[in-house]
């Protein structure tokens, strides 16, 4: 390429044009000499704001963000929200522009110290500020911050604290026991005062808890020196009895007594259950237990096992001429009640066992002009002029000549709720007999007892017996295998009579029946005899019942008497409310039908 020259100037020239450059913003060669606006702008200061950088800056009396502020005064004119005076708010922005970032925030939370580390706060220990400090949490729900075992989320045991922060020691606590009341201070508790709770004592025995000397308190193990207090108890029942004005406790254990009422109106009850308290009247030649002096129905026995009575004995003699210079006597010796003896008294049974108590067969001998005669009544338990309630009496293996389990004469009237009649034996009445009286009965089961002459379950003479929700199985007499009358009244509902082993279900001379929703059925005899058989009317059915477990064994005991779920005697029995099952269904016939039963 060829270069062109150019021709050189003069200094003053050179001078002249400089001069010139400069008033118009630039020198020659470097900068063109154009407006401002029309120059492209450089990494140089083209802004002309003096700040050494290339852009725009914002006015500083501008208020870009519309907050009342000038960009001077604002640390951030882009966001309202930011300026002097602002809310500081916990988000990390300095939104009031002092310099710092989350003081004194109007939304700062408070924070609870929690110095024993259970994650509950001391309400009396506070710090505010937007992040929790270390040893502090947002809950004030601790009462106690000096034990991480108490707070809000602990388990209420029984040491007298607060454990759960509830301002309620001790309640609800996981280790509390049954506690009753003893507001005498004599070791028993109120009676119908048991609760779980942290104090007071462990039973709820006490009759009467404004005085320490009741109840009476009776121990077969005990020894030494004896009041009938807790640490001093009797070692026998009849010293509770004698001692007491309103109740004796009696502990588990076998007591070698005959035992008298002796008039008390008193309750006596063996706290431990029939199962482990025995009273055993062996070689005693009396009856187990007695209540033979207008004793009324707060004369109460509860939860034994009465056995080994010999019953009460009445000696009687009637002389009279045989001859026309002889004279004869008749002597006569008659027993009551072995296992419990009631003359004209009005107790209350309640949960008891009367067992193997055995009165004498009924004999008679001559001896010259005399002659002898024995009688027997009542093995388990005789009635005489009694209104006594029975409530849960199991009556097994007992003996008398008339009513083997229960005697009643012609001036009792009692009831029973809830019991059986096991294998006990007689001539008449092997579970029962009524001769005279009356009784109500419901939920009592019949099983296997035995008369050899009438009324294997039950023998009702001239009575009156109304049987609801029975089970009668396994009877056995030639004359009327389950219940037998004669002259009687007989009313039956929700019972079942089956498989007596000899004999009719039912068999009544000279009586009246009332039978309604009855299942009589298997029996080795005619179901009904002596009376218009009332199946097919009144609901009353003849159909196998469809007990759970029947076994041929004899043993009456290992049997199960529920209804299978297809018995035909399920929701069979008066479906009157009144009678319905403890579950509100209609009633079930046979003893664990209708309200009673449910045991």
């Amino acid at each position: 390429m060829r270069l062109r020259r150019t021709p050189l100037l003069s200094s003053s020239v050179v001078v002249a044009l400089a001069l010139s450059a400069l008033a118009c913003g630039g020198l020659p060669g470097l900068t063109p000499n154009v407006p401002d606006e029309e120059k492209p702008e450089t990494e140089a200061d083209a802004d002309a704001d003096a700040d050494a950088d290339a852009d725009a800056d914002a006015d500083p009396n501008a208020d870009a963000d519309n907050d009342g502020f000038v960009a001077e005064d604002d640390c951030d004119d882009s966001d309202p929200d930011v300026h002097p005076g602002a809310a500081e708010l916990c988000n990390g922005a300095d939104d009031d522009c002092d310099g710092d970032t989350d003081e004194d925030a109007s939304d700062a939370s408070t924070w609870y110290a929690d110095a024993d580390e259970d994650t509950y706060g001391d309400p009396a220990d506070t710090r505010v500020g937007c992040d929790a400090p270390a040893g502090y949490v947002a809950n004030d729900d601790d009462c106690d911050d000096t034990s991480a075992r108490t707070n809000p989320g602990a388990s209420e045991v029984c040491n007298g604290r607060d454990d759960d922060c509830d301002e309620v020691a001790d309640d609800d606590a996981t280790d509390a026991d049954w506690y009753a009341t003893d507001a005498d201070g004599d070791g028993f508790g109120d009676a119908g005062t048991l609760s779980l709770s942290c104090e007071g004592v462990d039973n709820d025995w006490d009759c009467d808890d404004r005085d320490a000397s009741e109840p009476q308190y009776v121990d077969s193990g005990a020894s030494g020196a004896q009041d009938g207090s807790l640490s001093r108890p009797w070692d026998t029942i009849q010293e509770g009895i004698d001692g007491a004005t309103r109740c004796v406790v009696v502990r588990a254990g076998t007591y070698r007594e005959a035992v008298d009422f002796s008039g008390k109106n008193i309750s006596v009850t063996g706290v431990d259950g029939a199962a482990s308290t025995t009273i055993d009247a062996t070689g005693r030649s009396a009856p187990a237990v007695s209540f033979a002096a207008s004793e009324g129905p707060s004369a109460e026995l509860v939860g034994f096992t009465v056995t080994g009575g010999d019953g009460f004995v009445e000696d009687t003699s009637t002389t009279y001429a045989c001859g026309s210079t002889a004279t004869c006597t008749d002597y006569y010796s008659t027993w009551c009640g072995g296992g419990i003896y009631v003359d004209n008294a009005d107790p209350t049974l309640t949960d008891l066992v009367v067992q193997l108590n055995e009165l004498p067969v009924a004999s008679s001998s001559a001896s010259g002009n005399d002659t002898y005669y024995t009688y027997s009544f009542g093995g388990g338990v005789c009635l005489l002029s009694s209104a006594a309630a029975l409530q849960n009496v199991y009556v097994y293996d007992n003996y008398a000549d008339q009513g083997g389990g229960v005697y009643a004469d012609q001036y009792s009237a009692f009831t029973w709720t809830q019991g059986h009649m096991l294998e006990n034996e007689a001539t008449d009445g092997g579970g029962l007999q009524i001769d005279g009286g009356t009784a109500t009965a419901y939920n009592v089961f019949s099983l296997g007892n035995v008369a050899s002459d009438a009324g294997g379950g039950v023998a009702l003479f001239d009575g009156a017996l109304t049987i609801v929700n029975w089970t009668l199985s396994g009877d056995l007499s030639p004359t009327g295998a389950g219940i037998y009358g004669s002259g009687a009244r007989l009313q039956m509902m929700n019972t079942i009579v089956y498989a007596s082993r000899a004999g009719d279900g039912v068999e009544l001379s000279s009586s009246t029946l009332t039978a309604q929703y009855n299942d009589v059925y298997g029996n080795a005899g005619d179901e009904y005899s002596g009376v218009t058989d009332p199946t097919g009317t009144n609901g009353n059915i003849s159909a196998d019942p469809q007990f759970t477990a029947i076994s041929p064994d004899g043993d009456f005991t290992n049997d199960d008497y529920t209804l299978q779920a297809t018995s035909p005697a399920v929701d069979a029995g008066n479906s009157a409310a009144p009678y319905n099952d403890a579950d509100g269904s209609r009633n079930d016939m046979g003893g664990f039908g209708g309200p009673e039963g449910s045991w």
